[in-house]
């Protein structure tokens, strides 16, 4: 059985068990797409064409949902609205100058004493106030070029297809398309539960990599030093915090010297080859 025949009939299976005519005609829709082939995207983060199965819609369905969670479930927002709005100004200067606009994009710090930053599908990112509380905002606004650069590049997308495999992401995707039945929504909730934790378990070598290099170009744009970075890697390289834990923003994958290398070659590079 070939691809777009599995697609098909996982598709057709959850329509017949949720008995919704609106999801049977989205997903009918859905499928002349992927039986006449799956077309690719341009992406202008990566300046190449992607196979993206999820598009713009869903990909921020779901993250509204895992963000849903993050309030609910794991950690609460710190309680100074002039903090968020100040976070929420610089977020929103680096999502202005990065190559993704098709999306509103969310800035939060929430209240958790460790050192930490992530993005999730669909813009919504987040800092935590143990992190904000050591940097300026230089700092601040290349910590968010970092992750919005994740978001740009479709890096959680991506890593949603490959692990959860393209014909169950694709049924997942299109559940509850258009409809307002709480069973769709639960679908939606739990799978964003499973995504949470695949995207926690971070990026990989080449994301990380790539995602400093676009944040250099953001944070250029945005009227920001990007040397930034570099502070900001070279802080967290020696302080982990009061529970000794940094987590997304200081991957392993690639060590901290290799990223602090690659970041100081790209911008000399950046400088010499003048704006982009």
């Amino acid at each position: 059985m070939n691809f777009n025949s599995v697609v098909s009939l996982t598709l057709i299976w959850t329509a017949m068990i949720r008995n919704s005519m609106k999801l049977v005609v989205a997903i009918c829709c859905q499928l002349v797409f992927f039986t006449i082939g799956c077309a690719t995207v341009y992406n202008p983060a990566t300046e190449r064409k992607e196979l993206i199965f999820i598009d713009s819609a869903q990909e921020v369905q779901i993250g509204r949902s895992m963000a849903e969670n993050v309030i609910k479930r794991e950690h609460k927002p710190y309680r100074d609205a002039s903090v968020q709005l100040f976070a929420n100004k610089v977020g929103q200067r680096i999502a202005r100058a990065s190559d993704r606009t098709d999306i509103v994009y969310h800035f939060m710090v929430l209240d958790d004493p460790d050192l930490n930053a992530f993005a999730l599908p669909g813009g919504y990112v987040y800092i935590y106030k143990g992190l904000l509380d050591k940097i300026d905002e230089p700092g601040l606004a290349a910590i968010f070029a970092h992750e919005v650069a994740h978001v740009a590049a479709k890096h959680s997308v991506k890593n949603m297809q490959s692990a959860l495999g393209y014909n169950l992401l694709v049924a997942i995707a299109l559940a509850g398309f258009g409809s307002k039945d709480p069973a769709f929504a639960q679908d939606i909730s739990g799978v964003s539960g499973t995504v949470y934790n695949l995207l926690s378990l971070g990026y990989s070598r080449e994301d990380e990599l790539f995602a400093d290099k676009l944040a250099v170009k953001y944070l250029h744009r945005a009227g920001y030093e990007p040397l930034a970075i570099v502070r900001v890697l070279e802080l967290l390289n020696k302080d982990k915090g009061p529970g000794g834990r940094v987590f997304e923003v200081l991957s392993t994958h690639p060590r901290m010297q290799e990223r602090i290398r690659r970041v100081k070659e790209e911008i000399e590079g950046f400088r010499e080859a003048g704006t982009r």
